[in-house]
């Protein structure tokens, strides 16, 4: 029997491996390509424009390695959008203004006003 100890930033669940990575709202809003750690090194991965906080991606082959095969398990990366400081003025100018011409309430699809 071989136990694998927690670690502090990675999860695997047999041969796959899961990871919660924090981006920003530029980066979830505009898009970007972001730096991705995994158990090997660190890879690149395309965070597309309109990303949610909680939306998955998959690393092909940076999994856990598979006994008795050649190949890997795949790894997760969940993002989990950051807001900005609220404390700087001009960031809250700025979110101000963003309110001001976005008009879209996401609870609406709830029912909820």
């Amino acid at each position: 029997t071989i136990e694998v100890d927690s670690h502090n930033l990675f999860k695997r669940q047999g041969k796959n491996i899961y990871v919660k990575i924090p981006i920003t709202v530029p980066e979830a809003t505009l898009g970007a390509k972001i730096e991705v750690p995994t158990i090997y090194d660190t890879t690149v991965i395309k965070i597309p424009p309109g990303t949610k906080s909680g939306q998955k991606f998959r690393i092909k082959s940076k999994g856990a390695p598979i006994p008795g095969k050649k190949s890997n398990g795949d790894q997760f990366v969940e993002v989990t959008i950051v807001p900005p400081p609220f404390n700087d003025e001009r960031i809250r100018e700025l979110m101000r203004e963003l309110q001001s011409v976005s008009t879209e309430n996401p609870r609406e699809k709830l029912g909820m006003q």
